[in-house]
């Protein structure tokens, strides 16, 4: 038992040394110079489309009454639209 473990060992570290590296970026020549990691490019910028308009829905539920939104300003809202029909 003892001898087959050991030479799984062996053949697992000898396995191991002879795997090759995966190529990395191309070399400029200096190998003792550090790799600078690329910039990642700025995404673009969404469009302005000027400001949201007016909610005029007569009808909410769980609501006292039908909201505009400037009483939800400053605050996270999420809307679920439901249709009905």
């Amino acid at each position: 038992m003892i001898k087959r473990s050991l030479l799984l060992l062996i053949v697992f570290v000898a396995t191991a040394c002879t795997v090759t590296a995966i190529p990395g970026p191309a070399s400029t020549g200096d190998e003792h110079e550090t790799a600078v990691p690329q910039a990642l490019p700025t995404p673009s910028p969404l469009p302005v489309l000027g400001p949201a308009p007016d909610w005029n829905n007569d009808v909410w539920l769980n609501t006292d009454r039908p909201l505009r939104l400037a009483d939800v300003q400053g605050k996270v809202v999420l809307l679920e639209f439901w249709t009905f029909g």
